[in-house]
């Protein structure tokens, strides 16, 4: 059987590469010290720097979604009328 993965909270990885990032502890030290291995940690430090390069470069992510936000209430306006049209168009029939 194989091992099971281990799990890091945001907060340790975040712990993690700050305290590299800050020459505190050498990549391998830090390794060592949290039971985590190396390549892992340059991945964290990769992923850490560039999500801060691409939010320094304004990133709009959030305003994909409000804009998707937007397109979503809008259709569901316009189903909620085509309901109504619907229902009124239902009911003039009955009468």
């Amino acid at each position: 059987m194989g091992k099971q993965r281990k799990v890091w909270s945001t907060d340790v990885q975040e712990a993690i590469v700050l305290s590299v990032l800050r020459g505190e502890l050498g990549v391998a030290d830090a390794a060592r010290q949290h039971g985590v291995n190396e390549s892992l940690i340059h991945t964290w430090k990769t992923q850490f720097l560039e999500a801060g390069r691409a939010r320094l470069a304004g990133d709009r992510q959030n305003e994909g979604a409000t804009t998707l936000e937007r397109e979503n209430d809008r259709l569901k306006r316009i189903v909620a009328e085509k309901e109504l049209e619907l229902d009124l168009a239902r009911n003039v029939r009955r009468l």
